[in-house]
């Protein structure tokens, strides 16, 4: 019963997401009102579809029901519930319904919300997400089933990837990951709008920005608790492979974060209109690259899911996204075209123009060392790799100049400035950064990578805090306000500018931190039978004791434990196991790691002997990783105060919507702020 209502919601979704785009478009046409309210509430109708599918597919996972091969092939009679529910985005077709789900859900959310605004826009807006809704509608109807029925039913099924069930963070990456990666459909239904109604001007900006900030907030969260999943699960003492799928999700991060920065100039100064268009465009074409990449079976990868049939389904959307918004964007082009002179070469301007020519650079060379070994295997036969030192060799100069570029743009003003000006701003903050670097030196700290990025940190956050410092003291003796007071206030009456700032100096203690744990860990392999010991740095690890049990309240999965003493800087004991999953015919590693404020103890059991009480481990002393997750959570947290909406913006929308519903029934709302 379960899979027969699954799969007609999604047939009956699918039919909706076609109506809806019909409605949208004769609405848009005919400037019918009722045409659009139609599509609206068929799309609301699909995500409820998508909703009632999305439920039956995890009733079915929690009951186990076999007759589903998804179920079959991905879940057992053994499997936690927990583990049972996050089974829904674990493998291929589970993944489509939940992408559709949040979709819709997407779609819904900004159909509604513009209901009554931006008449001449949301018609295509619709338009454009209904038809994006209808493809992996389409793809879920026909090569990508998650409701296919299996005959003869098993007796048992395979059970999730014990990769997949062997940290709770399973439940949380992926949907971050996904409400990123659907939401970027939001700014590029957007901007298709605006290419198709000629309204390329601010008020398609206004909106389109908040609605790309909001997905890249998760997206940005998503590859953050990526990392950390790959470093607490995977056992090879490192959080970023330049994996292949590590890299679908970097490159609309990306291409995103360069909309972000050049959609500021567009919106200010009328610039860049041209770039901006185009990398709304980009953005949403490489999360279907990205979703290519992961769902078409063509890379290997501890992410990636099996070979399918659906891979020509997305290398035809890709296609289509790309020509279409192309295509688009070249009608548009004289209108688009900025005739006003160039920016002067020391100007915000300029900054933000070099920027973004990185952040592009960056994509297209991750694009091109993940896209090569394709290239070349489909053309020749031949397997190649491209591994971390290319991307390490060439994007490490380019993430440098990013990160300068983040002190001198926002501290420059729009339209150029004097070299007076540039000496006042920037000569403090760069003898903090000479002082602080030469205390790197002492303290230890060798090697360009270290010492360069910590320069360029500390001159980044020192302009930064220049800039805020110099607002709050204005305000304070303007106002007569407590500078904290003045400080707290400047920032939320101005929360893109110091939410922004915010991010800057998350990512600037991230890359602190990646540079040093990059080049500066330690590490050393031995076999010890217990009672044996170990140094690496200043540890002594001595191996307790050997143990193979079953996991508390899982019979299913048998652990072989190795319980290691240390003792040296810090003092304690650690566990570290290989879990033996009914899925898998390997065992998976389950590093024990400690962590300290400036080095984590990193431990994994390559090999156990429980008879002779023998283990062989690998450890690792990796210094400042716990500090790349603290920045994360810095520019996650800048990023939501700097999208928050500000009190005087909302009382205006209120205003508005007061008006608009005083207005006569015959006249079009529309123009509001968003």
């Amino acid at each position: 019963m379960l899979p027969t209502i699954g799969h007609a919601a999604i047939v009956v979704a699918l039919a909706l997401s076609l109506y809806a785009t019909l409605a949208f478009g004769l609405g848009a046409r005919r400037r019918d009102r009722s045409a659009v309210a139609s599509g609206r509430h068929a799309m609301l109708a699909a995500f409820a579809l998508a909703a009632a599918a999305s439920v039956a597919m995890m009733a079915s996972l929690l009951g186990h029901d076999f007759s589903i091969a998804y179920v079959a092939r991905n879940n057992a009679t053994t499997t936690p519930p927990f583990y049972s529910v996050i089974s829904l985005w674990a493998a291929l077709e589970g993944s489509i319904l939940f992408w559709a789900l949040l979709l819709t859900g997407w779609s819904g959310l900004v159909l509604h919300r513009y209901r009554n605004r931006h008449a001449e826009l949301m018609p295509w807006v619709g338009v454009t997400l209904a038809l994006v809704s209808a493809f992996f509608f389409a793809v879920m109807a026909w090569p990508g089933n998650p409701f296919e029925r299996l005959t003869p039913v098993p007796a048992e099924g395979n059970g999730p990837n014990a990769l997949l069930q062997n940290h709770p963070f399973m439940g949380l990456h992926p949907p971050l990951l996904y409400l990123g990666y659907t939401g970027l459909a939001v700014p590029f239904a957007f901007g298709v709008a605006a290419l198709v109604t000629g309204r390329t001007q601010a008020e398609w900006l206004a909106i389109v920005r908040r609605w790309t900030v909001i997905p890249w907030i998760f997206l940005t969260a998503g590859i953050v608790a990526g990392a950390w999943w790959s470093y607490e699960v995977l056992g090879w003492g490192g959080y970023w492979a330049w994996d292949p799928v590590e890299n679908a999700a970097l490159m609309p991060w990306l291409a995103a974060t360069a909309f972000i920065h050049s959609s500021m100039v567009a919106e200010r100064r009328g610039g860049l209109r041209v770039f901006t268009m185009a990398l709304v465009v980009f953005t949403f074409v490489l999360t279907l690259v990205g979703t290519f990449l992961t769902r078409s079976g063509v890379v290997a990868s501890v992410h990636a899911f099996t070979a399918s049939s659906i891979g020509p389904w997305f290398a035809v959307a890709i296609l289509l996204a790309l020509g279409g918004g192309l295509g688009l964007l070249l009608w548009r082009l004289p209108a688009l075209a900025d005739r006003r002179p160039p920016p002067l070469a020391v100007s915000r301007e300029s900054a933000f123009l070099l920027n973004n020519v990185l952040f592009l650079g960056l994509t297209v060379v991750v694009l091109f060392g993940t896209m090569l070994p394709m290239v070349v295997e489909a053309a020749t036969g031949e397997r190649i790799s491209v591994g971390a030192p290319y991307f390490n060799a060439i994007n490490a100069p380019l993430f440098a100049a990013l990160i300068f570029l983040m002190a001198i743009g926002p501290a420059l003003p729009w339209g150029g400035t004097s070299w007076s000006t540039i000496r006042e701003r920037f000569a403090g903050p760069a003898l903090l950064a000479v002082a602080l670097t030469l205390a790197g030196v002492l303290l230890g700290m060798r090697g360009i990578a270290q010492l360069g990025t910590l320069f360029l940190a500390v001159f980044v956050v020192g302009v930064l805090g220049d800039e805020v410092v110099r607002g709050a003291r204005s305000r304070a003796r303007t106002r007569g306000e407590p500078p904290p007071v003045a400080a707290w206030r400047l920032a939320t009456r101005n929360r893109r500018r110091y939410g922004g700032y915010l991010v800057h100096a998350g990512i600037c203690l991230m890359a602190i931190s990646v540079a040093v744990s990059a080049t500066g860990a330690r590490q050393a392999a031995a076999t010890l039978d217990v009672g044996e010991s170990m140094t690496i740095g200043g540890y002594t690890l001595t191996l307790r004791e050997v143990v193979v049990e079953p996991l508390p309240d899982d019979a299913r999965v048998i652990e072989t434990r190795a319980v290691v003493d240390y003792g040296g800087a810090q003092s304690g004991s650690l566990a570290t196991a290989q879990r033996d999953y009914p899925s898998s015919t390997t065992p998976i590693a389950t590093p024990g790691v400690r962590t300290f404020a400036t080095e984590d103890l990193y431990v994994t059991l390559l090999q156990a002997d429980a008879n002779g009480g023998a283990a062989s481990l690998q450890v690792f002393l990796n210094p400042l990783v716990a500090w790349i997750w603290v920045g994360g959570f810095v520019v996650v947290a800048g990023a939501v105060f700097a999208a928050w909406p500000e009190r005087r913006r909302l009382a205006m929308a209120e205003v508005a919507a007061a008006g608009r519903r005083d207005a006569p029934a015959s006249v079009p709302a529309e123009g509001a702020s968003p």
